[in-house]
C-alpha cells in the first residue's frame, strides 16, 4: 500500500468536476467565478495558506486562465473587496433643498450600514484581521477599497449640504463622513465580528443612523426628525 494518501476534496474549495466539452463563459462571468471561488478559498483556509492553483480549482478552470486575468492573490483579494454586487448605488444627488439632502444622506447610511454588517461583509473583515499581522497589504487594499469608498459615499452628500446651507458648521467634509459613519456602524460592526449570526434588523439600523445625525450635525436636528416622522 502506497504511504502518500491521495488528497481528499474540499467541499468548501473544490468546484464539481464538469462532464464534456466546458462551456462558453464571457469575461464578467470567469471574474465573478474566480472571485466567489476566492472567497471560499481564502474563508476555508486563510490568505497565507491560499494557493492560486487551489483558487483555479475552486474556480473550474485552468491556472492558466486565472493568471490571464489576476497575476497573484493580492490582486484577486484587491478585486474581492471591490467586488459588491450588493455596494450601495451612488444616485447622482440633483437635490438643492436641504431636507432632500439629509434624507438621501440618511439612505446611504443605512444602506452603507446594512452592507457593513451583512454575512459576506462580516467574513471579509474577519479574514483581514486575522491575517492583516502576516499580510498587511491585505488591510492596506481593505482600506483603500472598502473603507475609503464608503466614507466618499458619505462625504458626497455632505459636500450637497454644504453648498445648499453655507450657514452649516462642516469645516471637514471628510472627517465629518468618517464621525458619521462610526457613529451609525462602529458598536453594530464590532458586536457581529465577535458573535456568529447576529444580525440586526432594519428599524434598529436606522435608529442608530437617526442618532447619528443628530449628534454629528446638531444644526440638522430638526429636519432629521422630520424626515424621521414621515
Amino acid at each position: 500500500m502506497s504511504s502518500v494518501s491521495a488528497r481528499q476534496p474540499n467541499p468548501h474549495t473544490d468546484a464539481p468536476k464538469r462532464r464534456g466539452r466546458p462551456p462558453a463563459y464571457s469575461l464578467d462571468d470567469r471574474r465573478r467565478m474566480i472571485l466567489e471561488a476566492a472567497e471560499r478559498v481564502f474563508v476555508a483556509s486563510g490568505y497565507g495558506a491560499a494557493s492560486m492553483e487551489e483558487i483555479a480549482r475552486a474556480a473550474g478552470m485552468s491556472k492558466k486562465t486565472l493568471y490571464a486575468l489576476y497575476p497573484d492573490k493580492r490582486h484577486i483579494f484587491g478585486a474581492l473587496v471591490g467586488y459588491a454586487g450588493e455596494f450601495p448605488k451612488s444616485n447622482a444627488i440633483r437635490a438643492q433643498d436641504p431636507a432632500q439632502i439629509i434624507a438621501e444622506l440618511r439612505r446611504r447610511l443605512l444602506e452603507l450600514a446594512a452592507f457593513a454588517l451583512s454575512p459576506r461583509q462580516v467574513e471579509i473583515t474577519r479574514l483581514v484581521i486575522s491575517e492583516a499581522h502576516h499580510w498587511p497589504e491585505l488591510a492596506e487594499e481593505f482600506h483603500a477599497r472598502g473603507v475609503t469608498r464608503g466614507v466618499s459615499f458619505i462625504a458626497e452628500c455632505l459636500e450637497k449640504l454644504r453648498d445648499a446651507r453655507p450657514d452649516i458648521d462642516i469645516p471637514d467634509v471628510h472627517q465629518t463622513a468618517v464621525a458619521l459613519c462610526g457613529a451609525a456602524i462602529g458598536d453594530f460592526h464590532f458586536r457581529v465580528l465577535l458573535e456568529n449570526g447576529l444580525v440586526y434588523p432594519r428599524d434598529k439600523l436606522l435608529a442608530q443612523v437617526d442618532l447619528a445625525l443628530r449628534i454629528v450635525l446638531p444644526s440638522e436636528r430638526a429636519l432629521v426628525t422630520r424626515r424621521r416622522e414621515k
